[in-house]
């Protein structure tokens, strides 16, 4: 039997479709199995996978313990209307002294359309309104010890689940079903359902509507990933899944999951845990931590920004806008003068200086992987009292950074990636090496802005200014100018993720490459965003094209601008 000519071409045509689709199904193996054996319905199921273990508190260490036992029920909402459960289940949950967590989760009315649109949508619309009247009323009435937890692993960037990565979503259907709850079960605990994963707190629903906050151990999501070690040691793994959370003045469930041993974490481990907290306890893990910033008035008189070039060839460094310049000191430039006499004609210009002190290419040894440490420890005291004497030379005013862009994960610098408070007390024990901090130097806290920043923080005692960098290009592996963020995109981003910290902010390094219309553009965009932001003092442009070595094979982008780009971007900014 011969095929028609329309059936031939339909099959060579499925053919190479399906071959085409082999490497991505291969890719994306585990999301595929999670979707074909997902089940939706509003049924609430046991769960045993995810047991609380453990309650935390920095408010209150001593409080901290193991939690045995504890229940789990699991509830997928896909139907607005109805629930069912098994009343021999329930019927076993009657122990008023042992916590009852009900997790809520958002679903469509299957996998495909889970994952096409939003639930979270659904509910903040109304759809489950009656499903979760029905859940208060009918199931946990007026019994106490209830905790709602609400579409866990958010932060977690694998789309395991449908929820994660919406941040304002998320945000506002917290809000919506803590409200709900609350109506017909005000005794009832809402927590918010964090993995504890490196930007935890961008999803953070807000003080007002969370009573516990949460952390899991090695779920799921994140063991599919490689971008964070997923191989810490528990205690380790706990410690620094706590600390994302030092923001919040809340107890903090810790949830196991089935990629751990039900009894992993035990009494001496709380202990531990408990007196590292305490150890810490006056500084990271102060008070202060749950103090939160004030709306900033957008018509408050902030005065002008100050405009300023890391411009190591003084191309654009004389033009009259210019009123501070940026320079990079290290161990090495220290020690052969090199970065002095820098310094003295950025003074002799009449400028003011950023000052970005990384603490590396020491003459005797120019890797330090244990850097951060070894400043601890006093190693590099000569070679910073030297830089010191070099910057408090001038009554000018001096922006000094110290080991920036410390949370990306990589190890571009042998300070980034470390462990937090490793970096915070570094950082400290530079900024306070003189007794007493002249006026005019402003010690800044310079993270690029990247996901999880906020665990570096190093507290609002010896921290004047922070900054973030911006810059076009969010992946270096694109080439092609017209696929860089704008600067709003980036900058709204980043500076959600330091909203907790009540400080000015100073751009210290942005950028775009690109054709010169292109980089006109995209600098009276930022222009735009900058001068609508009072909490801004000052941007300082990178003129120049980035360091080789970073970029491996692929050519670094330029990010080198003309007189007249830079003079249309001082004009649109003064406006």
């Amino acid at each position: 039997m011969k095929l028609s000519k329309f059936k031939k071409i339909f099959l060579i045509g499925f053919l190479i479709i399906t071959i085409m689709l082999i490497p991505i199904a291969i890719k994306h193996k585990d999301l595929l199995r999670d979707l074909l054996t997902i089940r939706i319905s509003n049924t609430i199921e046991n769960t045993n996978t995810e047991p609380v273990l453990a309650v935390f508190s920095f408010d209150a260490p001593q409080d901290s313990k193991l939690i045995k036992p504890s229940y789990h029920l699991r509830l997928k909402l896909s139907r607005s209307t109805g629930l069912s459960f098994d009343e021999e289940i329930l019927n076993k949950f009657t122990a008023d002294n042992i916590p009852l967590i009900i997790t809520i989760e958002t679903w469509g009315t299957n996998a495909i359309n889970s994952y096409r649109k939003n639930p979270m949508n659904d509910l903040i619309n109304g759809k489950f309104d009656n499903a979760i009247k029905e859940l208060c009323i009918d199931l946990i009435k007026k019994r106490p010890n209830v905790y709602i937890r609400f579409n866990p692993e958010i932060e977690v960037p694998y789309k395991r689940y449908p929820w994660q990565g919406y941040v304002q979503e998320y945000i506002d259907a917290f809000g919506y079903l803590a409200k709900l709850c609350k109506k017909y079960t005000p005794q009832i605990q809402m927590v918010w359902g964090a993995s504890g994963y490196p930007g935890a707190l961008e999803y953070y629903p807000g003080d007002h509507v969370v009573d516990v906050a949460s952390v899991i151990m090695k779920s799921d999501s994140e063991m599919k990933l490689e971008v964070y070690p997923k191989d810490y040691p528990l205690k380790y793994d706990l410690i620094r899944r706590l600390h994302r959370m030092r923001f919040l003045d809340k107890p903090i469930f810790v949830f196991g999951s089935k990629n751990i041993a039900k009894d992993a974490l035990d009494k001496g481990m709380v202990s531990e845990v408990v007196k590292y907290i305490q150890e810490e306890k006056n500084i990271v893990y102060s008070k202060e931590n749950y103090i939160r910033p004030n709306p900033i008035d957008k018509d408050t008189i902030r005065g002008n920004i100050k405009i300023g070039l890391y411009d190591p060839n003084d191309f654009l460094n004389n033009e009259p806008s210019i009123s501070i310049e940026h320079l990079f000191a290290d161990f090495e430039n220290i020690n052969n003068g090199t970065f002095e006499g820098r310094f003295k004609r950025v003074i002799e210009r009449n400028h003011d200086v950023i000052v970005t002190f990384e603490p590396f290419r020491h003459h005797q040894k120019e890797y330090d992987a244990e850097v951060l440490k070894h400043v601890l420890h006093g190693n590099y005291d000569e070679e910073i009292k030297a830089f010191y004497k070099i910057i408090l030379s001038t009554n000018h005013t001096v922006y000094l950074r110290y080991a920036h862009e410390m949370e990306i994960p990589i190890t571009r610098y042998p300070w980034q990636s470390q462990d937090p408070v490793t970096y915070i007390n570094s950082y400290r024990y530079f900024m306070t090496f003189i007794d007493s901090i002249p006026e005019n130097v402003k010690r800044v806290w310079g993270p690029a802005g990247d996901r999880g920043s906020i665990e570096w923080y190093p507290g609002n005692d010896v921290v004047d200014v922070m900054s973030i960098a911006i810059y076009g290009l969010p992946d270096k592996n694109i080439t092609d100018p017209n696929m860089q963020e704008s600067f709003s995109t980036i900058f709204k981003r980043k500076t959600w993720r330091l909203r907790f910290i009540d400080k000015p902010l100073f751009i210290t390094e942005f950028g775009v490459k690109g054709p010169e219309e292109y980089q006109t553009k995209w600098l009276e965009g930022a222009a735009l965003v900058l001068r609508e932001n009072p909490q801004i003092i000052g941007v300082n442009y990178f003129n120049m094209s980035d360091t080789p070595k970073a970029w491996g094979e692929i050519k670094p982008p330029d990010w080198s601008i003309t007189k007249e780009t830079l003079l249309h971007f001082v004009a649109t900014l003064n406006k």
